[in-house]
């Protein structure tokens, strides 16, 4: 029987819950507009959060979908094990990254912000492992539901604060508020498709689970660094006011990217059942993902390229504080490596079903490396716009050294069609 309903199904599910991040770039656009100068303290505290966030999860997110589409009974299990493993991460992380924190801004609002945060990035780490589960389990019905459920209440959350003259905490405090309610009713809703919810303390478990899941952790930190140290550098080398400009570009780039995160989060799972049950299934499935990806992102890249002083001017605003319509160079150069970008985002879901963990993660923690060293150079000299070319620079050599490392998987001879668990 063939299986495109239901893929059809799920991309439908999957455009639904990705094109919801627009809520997320409208909370952004008013807090650019809202808070100033603030804005870029807001961004600062939210890219460090997101990298601490990865910390965290350690891979289990991941993991957790390609274990369950691979054996459905184990679903239960997982989630109990994952639930427990992440008190443990969660505490280690919001004390090391809390202390990175201070570390690198002595303002006290900064610092306060930073570990709103991180408490809400804790919250977050827990939906997604409600979502791991059904969306191992294909259920990307219930996904879209959670993760459309939760960016409206950030929305609607962040937007009456601000409107209503709140400030930078105040915002920070309406993060942590929506969270705690958002990961409720994700847990209840996983409750509901998958059974008991009790943590289970089983150090066996964990250590499996962990073990697993490590090189993917670590290559999701590595890409929260690669992704997200140009904000956190700006907020360091810079100032607020560079920091805010660029995020507002970043901000309207970022959401671009979610066109290629549609393809990923469907391809993902199948992609780990074909290279199961069927490998040249698997590598058409695997070009025609890369090709799809490719024209994607010529469209919109040409499109942006005109459209990019309008979209910051109609999102942020002309004329405040900072004026946001003087970054369009910077979004330019952002917009330039979204072929880059895109590619990368399928090619990661290939290396996740082929079990190439370490290539994500050595390909990644290379091009963060280089990102960093391009911003210590060039935010001194250039500013935003020297942070942005890092960010092309890296995104450049990302997706040169994935196609290097995945060329016998998209282009070599089919070996055999048992799993290939070892080949990392």
């Amino acid at each position: 029987m063939s299986d495109s309903a239901p893929m059809r199904r799920n991309f439908a599910y999957a455009t639904i819950a990705a094109a919801s991040a627009g809520f997320l770039f409208l909370l952004n656009a008013v807090a650019g507009q809202s808070l100033g100068d603030d804005f870029g303290k807001f961004s600062y505290a939210l890219r460090l959060a997101t990298i601490g966030e990865a910390l965290m999860d350690l891979g289990v997110h991941q993991i957790t979908i390609r274990a369950i589409a691979r054996d459905r009974a184990d679903a239960a299990r997982l989630l109990q094990s994952s639930l427990a493993l992440k008190m443990a991460t969660a505490a280690a992380m919001f004390v090391l990254m809390g202390g990175i924190s201070f570390w690198l801004q002595p303002e006290w609002d900064v610092r306060v912000m930073c570990l709103l945060m991180l408490g809400a990035a804790i919250l977050r780490s827990y939906i997604l492992t409600a979502r791991g589960v059904l969306l191992g389990l294909e259920h990307f019905g219930a996904d879209c539901l959670i993760v459309v459920a939760d960016r409206v209440l950030l929305f609607v959350g962040g937007t009456l604060v601000l409107l209503h003259g709140g400030g930078l905490i105040d915002l920070g405090v309406a993060f942590v508020v929506v969270r705690i309610i958002a990961v409720t009713g994700a847990l209840v809703i996983a409750r509901r498709l998958v059974g008991p919810l009790a943590p289970q303390f089983d150090l066996g478990a964990w250590r499996e689970l962990q073990t697993t899941a490590l090189p993917f952790g670590m290559f999701l930190v590595a890409q929260g660094f690669y992704s997200y140290i140009d904000t956190v550098m700006l907020g360091k080398l810079s100032t607020w006011d560079q920091t805010a400009l660029y995020s507002a570009a970043f901000t309207i780039y970022e959401g671009l990217s979610y066109a290629p995160a549609i393809l990923s989060s469907v391809l993902t799972p199948r992609l780990s059942r074909l290279w199961k049950d069927n490998r040249a299934e698997h590598r058409r499935l695997a070009r025609a993902g890369i090709a799809g990806a490719i024209a994607l992102a010529a469209v919109v890249a040409v499109a942006m390229w005109w459209l990019a002083g309008p979209a910051l001017t109609l999102a942020f605003g002309r004329g405040t504080a900072p004026d946001y319509a003087t970054a369009t160079g910077t979004l330019r150069i952002l917009v330039a490596g979204l072929g880059f970008i895109f590619v990368t985002w399928i090619l990661q879901a290939v290396a996740t079903s082929v079990f190439r963990e370490r290539l994500l993660l050595r390909t990644t923690t290379i091009g963060a490396v280089f990102n960093i060293a391009l911003n210590v150079y060039l935010i001194p000299r250039y500013g935003r716009n020297g942070a942005a070319f890092a960010t092309l620079s890296a995104e450049l050599l990302t997706v040169a050294l994935l196609l290097i490392g995945l060329r016998t998987v998209l282009a070599g001879p089919i070996a055999s069609s048992a799993p290939d668990a070892a080949h990392n």
